[in-house]
């Protein structure tokens, strides 16, 4: 006799990611947001209280259908399921490229579901991804700037929603259903526009007071205040003129768990950057709305925290690491870690991609005019740094070319000072000690008499190059050639200076010794051991203008430095997103900013 399978009454939620299949998204695009949506779902179902491992799943390629448990709250899940929804959208968003980002569509329903041994059968499914599919919502999400669009059956709405303030049914709006043979209506909301603004908060007088400062404020560290202000849970803003559109852009922003606006902190970040007479009047205007908004002791934290100032001529890293692959040796683990704050490290790890080694340059290309985009706001400098594993430590990547897509692509080294970082050293931190000590002799005395220029006879005997460099005068080693694939147990220069901590190495691979001494002399004279991947770059720049230089510049062009600052440490098996030894934000504190209306 066949088993017989109860029908029960279920919450249905069905999820479909907008335009999945646009031509942009190759299919390493595709398979980051179908892993991503995981992630997403998996993260925002646990913070609205309901594992996502006691649900029903059913994986449509580009969308979901979720069956939640009889018994769950559904006041519950339209309170909080929207907001974490949104928040994990944008920690998505944030760390991948724009063809790998999510938009979601989200329908809620309620029915009598039968679950058989195949799989669920019910009106009410097949009702929820009709509702799922109106081209109203399909609309109001594609003219969106936010990440969701959450759409409501009649039923849902007013059985659930209307009796629960805290889903804000105010925020909803009805719209025609007319898909396939179902017509009807439903209610749609996006979450992203969907709290009270700072804007909305203030007087309006105050805030044109507030405007007239700011718009004449037009520091070149605006962006970096943004991102401090607004943390991780707000997109960043690509281009601000002044600091008034700044701080209009984060007033789109819902506050902390403290109930603080970002647009706020922001103001007293820039206060302090300012400094003078308009740094004084932004606190007094500060005081005041702290005081309107009766939090007093919200701003007195905040006020703290601004305290460090952001130097003018701060630098920023992109620093872009590849790793070999474990089983096909032609294939590479790219990742990055790009700086927007120069005062904090380590930034969040960027999107993880595996490429093959004549893709690299293209890649890193992608990576170097992302970066820049989103470093448009900076006005210091920037400079490029590849971590890479001693098989490709000869890799003349500041000759390679970024903007290929423009038909004139540039030499990086025109732009970057760029170096290259030795993996196996970023791995082995028992080495590490000793590295740090070389680099603080380094950075105290960057003087010509630190460098040592390595001698053939150094690695004729066994552990005599270690012995060398084992003094602690030492803090650049000339390499009497490019280090080759395989070291040389006992007598291999490389592997002898990073032991011993050396943290800077320079080769050429096929000038003589004579003439890289030459160079490398004239790089390092009146302590510009300190500045050496500038010095670099600059002769680099001189070799392409064809320019007089007091040495062979074409040395210049195929010079490679080696420039290790331990101070700049990422970790390798960090997932993308997050940086290492930060603890996962409490979601009350970044989930809570959504975008209001």
């Amino acid at each position: 006799m066949p088993q017989q399978w109860p029908m029960l009454h279920q919450t249905i939620v069905v999820v479909d990611v907008a335009r999945f299949t646009d031509p942009a998204r190759t299919m390493i695009h595709q398979r980051a947001v179908h892993e991503g949506l995981y992630t997403v779902l998996q993260g925002a179902f646990a913070e609205a209280g309901v594992d996502l491992g006691t649900c029903v799943v059913e994986d449509r390629g580009d969308g979901k259908m979720i069956l939640v448990p009889p018994g769950a709250d559904n006041s519950k899940l339209a309170d909080q399921l929207p907001s974490r929804l949104v928040a994990w959208l944008r920690r998505h968003n944030v760390v991948h490229s724009a063809e790998a980002a999510i938009q979601l569509r989200v329908a809620l329903h309620a029915g009598e579901v039968y679950q058989g041994e195949h799989g669920a059968v019910s009106q009410a499914v097949n009702f929820a991804f009709r509702i799922l599919e109106a081209s109203g919502a399909k609309s109001a999400l594609r003219s969106s700037t936010g990440v969701l669009a959450l759409i409501a059956s009649d039923a849902f709405y007013h059985n659930v929603i209307v009796h629960e303030p805290a889903a804000d049914p105010g925020s909803y709006r009805r719209i025609p259903v007319a898909v396939k043979e179902t017509s009807t209506v439903a209610w749609l909301r996006l979450p992203d526009r969907a709290a009270a603004r700072v804007l909305d908060l203030l007087p309006a007088q105050e805030l044109q007071r507030l405007r007239d400062w700011l718009v004449l404020i037009t520091s070149p560290q605006l962006r970096t205040l943004v991102n401090r202000a607004a943390g991780p849970g707000v997109p960043p803003a690509w281009s601000v003129a002044n600091a008034w559109e700044a701080f209009a852009h984060l007033a789109e922003f819902n506050a902390d768990a403290d109930g603080f606006p970002p647009a706020l902190t922001f103001v007293e970040f820039v206060a302090h950057q300012v400094g003078g007479d308009v740094s004084a009047r932004l606190r007094r205007w500060n005081d005041d709305q702290a005081h309107r908004l009766r939090l007093e002791p919200e701003l007195r934290e905040r006020r703290t925290a601004a305290a460090s100032r952001i130097p003018g001529d701060s630098r920023l890293h992109l620093v872009i690491v590849m790793e070999p692959d474990g089983i096909d040796p032609h294939r590479y683990l790219l990742s990055h870690w790009r700086q927007d704050d120069p005062s904090e490290w380590p930034p969040a790890r960027g999107e993880i991609r595996m490429v093959t080694f004549d893709e690299l340059e293209r890649c890193v290309d992608d990576l170097v005019v992302s970066a820049e985009r989103a470093w448009s706001g900076h006005a210091g400098a920037v400079a490029l740094e590849f971590v890479l594993p001693r098989s490709l430590l000869t890799l003349p990547v500041h000759l390679w070319h970024k903007e290929h897509a423009s038909g004139d692509p540039r030499p990086l080294c025109l732009d970057y000072p760029v170096v290259v970082r030795s993996l196996e050293r970023m791995r082995s931190s028992q080495w590490h000690r000793v590295w740090h000590q070389r680099w603080q002799a380094l950075t105290t005395d960057p003087s010509a008499a630190r460098v040592h220029f390595g001698q053939p006879a150094d690695t004729e005997e066994r552990h005599r190059v270690d012995a060398v460099l084992s003094d602690p005068q030492w803090v650049l080693m000339v390499l009497t050639a490019a280090p080759p694939c395989q070291p040389r147990p006992g007598a291999d220069e490389l592997t002898a200076a990073l032991r011993s901590g050396l943290p800077a190495l320079v080769w050429h691979p096929e000038a003589s010794p004579g003439v890289l001494r030459e160079a490398v002399a004239w790089l390092v004279r009146d302590g510009g051991l300190g500045d050496l991947p500038g010095r670099a770059q600059a002769s680099r720049q001189v070799f392409f203008q064809a320019s007089a230089a007091p040495f062979d510049v074409t040395i210049a062009r195929d010079l490679v430095v080696l420039w290790d600052d331990p101070r700049r440490l990422v970790v390798l098996d960090q997932p993308a997103g997050r940086p290492p030894d930060q603890p996962q934000p409490r979601g009350d504190i970044v989930d809570d900013r959504e975008r209001a209306s």
